[in-house]
């Protein structure tokens, strides 16, 4: 844990020395270019949704499929409380970073529920069979499809772009 501490501070102070706080603006295809890169290395991020009691609700899902920043593609649980959040509040935001270059992104947008055998086998890995056994076309399994409104890229300092 210290270690993790140690590398986020030395990057944190390496990326925010001054020269650094006047960031170049990217247009908004260099924006998206950035985006997926950080997608590509990190396929895990942050989703947040609005909680029935009206509260943020954030957990760490994998990107099972993306085209391009349009849309990003989840698998969860048909009984998920996810599912029940969506059906009543579409919007959400994806959060990814990337720790060792300190950069991230925000994705503002909203939700779509599928289950069509299309859309699930887009989205289908292997290793899904360890949460839905009944593999591709679990009925268990409901596939979240985020529509990407607009988004944020920021490399701290160094970066910065919306599209």
């Amino acid at each position: 844990m210290n270690e993790l501490i140690s590398l986020l501070i030395t990057n944190f102070t390496t990326h925010y020395k001054e020269e650094n706080m006047n960031p170049k603006v990217l247009d908004a295809a260099e924006a998206k270019s950035r985006v997926l890169q950080v997608l590509a290395k990190n396929p895990f991020v942050s989703l947040a949704t609005f909680g029935i009691d009206g509260y943020p609700d954030v957990r760490v899902l994998l990107v099972a499929a993306n085209d391009d920043t349009d849309a990003i593609w989840f698998a969860t649980g048909t009984d998920s409380p996810k599912t029940v959040q969506f059906r009543n509040n579409p919007k959400a935001v994806i959060y990814g970073y990337d720790m060792e270059s300190m950069t991230e992104f925000r994705l503002y947008g909203s939700v779509e529920l599928l289950s069509d055998s299309a859309s699930r086998r887009k989205i289908w890995r292997d290793e899904f069979v360890e949460h839905f056994p009944d593999g591709v076309d679990s009925p268990t399994m409901t596939v979240l499809r985020f529509k990407t409104d607009r988004g944020i890229y920021d490399n701290y300092g160094k970066e910065t772009g919306k599209f």
